[in-house]
């Protein structure tokens, strides 16, 4: 079988699964033993909804019919999506029954898993797809944070308190200013994405604003966590990432005055922002 050529994000994909284990440590932070199938099994089904979407995506960006019966120079790659579609089912099967093995498959899971297939799926309508393609960044942001945050979370049996959706929101701020940093970057390099893009849609000064606001509002709302969490000494040194931001903001500043862009620069800090900020949560769950 031939190789498929899939654009597969690795960055939302690894984003996923950090804020994912992030709601895992804050559900065995409150004494709860962590049950390693319903862990495993909550990887499995979200890779499998991935894999799922990025088929979906190759298949009609390439005008490829992975059922046809006609013969034809692709049909290698026909029967590799055929048979990556098959494993993806069979990968959400699997998850779903260790869950309900686990009896955990009811309530809160069961909406969560609904609501990751409805936004990730969401691509596969005539017209939505147009409008997933232009607001990635949107639909990205709440498959990381709520969805995959609380999923981990849920699954380990927690109990959800006002804290944890107050939590979700400077994840979800932060990781769309990344996710749309790194939008200005491809859409300066690559020009064959440009028609469908985010900033060809709305313009790039607009866009520069979305990313400054989005920014503010991920240290607001950081700020208002850790006011009312009563976790400001071990969580404070999160705001410092603010200057991370800051630099970052500043750069694109520069290039919208015609400033010459430094890329790889600006995408690392979008990329360390994020992952520090999860990793300055997780770190007091990990020692605690």
């Amino acid at each position: 079988m031939q190789k498929l050529k899939l654009n597969v994000n690795w960055i939302f994909a690894s984003s996923a699964v950090a804020s994912y284990l992030l709601g895992v440590l804050i559900a065995r932070s409150s004494g709860r033993s962590i049950h390693l199938l319903s862990l495993a099994a909550g990887l499995l089904i979200f890779f499998a909804f991935y894999l799922l979407q990025i088929i979906q995506r190759y298949l009609t960006s390439n005008r490829v019919n992975p059922f046809t019966t006609v013969r034809y120079s692709g049909q290698s790659r026909s029967s590799t999506a055929q048979v990556l579609v098959l494993v993806s089912f069979l990968a959400i099967f699997a998850g779903l029954f260790l869950l309900l093995q686990a009896k955990v498959l009811i309530g809160t899971n069961l909406l969560l898993l609904i609501a990751l297939g409805l936004v990730m799926f969401i691509s596969m309508g005539r017209f939505s797809r147009l409008w997933f393609n232009s607001m990635s960044w949107l639909f990205e942001g709440l498959v990381v944070s709520p969805l995959t945050f609380l999923l981990g979370s849920a699954i380990q049996e927690y109990q959800f308190s006002n804290l944890v959706f107050l939590l979700c929101m400077p994840i979800f701020f932060l990781y769309c200013a990344s996710a749309i940093t790194l939008l200005f970057a491809e859409y300066d390099q690559n020009s064959s994405t440009r028609n469908i893009s985010f900033i060809n849609s709305v313009g790039w000064e607009k866009a520069l604003k979305f990313h400054h606001v989005l920014t503010v509002m991920t240290y607001v709302s950081l700020l208002a966590y850790l006011a009312t969490s009563n976790t400001w000494s071990r969580n404070w040194p999160a705001l410092l990432l603010g200057l991370v931001s800051g630099a970052e903001v500043f750069f694109l500043e520069q290039i919208a005055r015609g400033m010459r862009p430094n890329w790889p620069l600006i995408r690392a800090l979008a990329i360390v922002q994020f992952f520090s900020l999860i990793y300055l949560l997780a770190y007091p769950l990990l020692i605690k």
